[in-house]
């Protein structure tokens, strides 16, 4: 597998590592299980009815927190 380097600043990596659910997770490993592949705005409306469908209260209790922080 190919890798690119980017750039977050410290805030984004904060919030990104606060989605890992173990160490052994990789930040590619989040972003690909949090963020859907979306190209059409039908696809977002089904991205988000599977999206929460999917989230477990763990992750929901963590999204709620994240947003209440900022």
């Amino acid at each position: 597998m190919t890798s690119k380097t980017v750039n977050l600043s410290e805030e984004a990596y904060e919030r990104l590592k606060k989605w890992k659910v173990n160490d052994a997770e990789s930040f590619s490993d989040v972003i690909l299980r949090v963020l859907p592949k979306i190209r059409t705005p039908e696809e977002l409306r089904k991205a988000f009815d599977e999206f929460e469908s999917s989230l477990s209260d763990k992750e929901a209790d963590k999204m709620i927190e994240d947003i209440e922080e900022n």
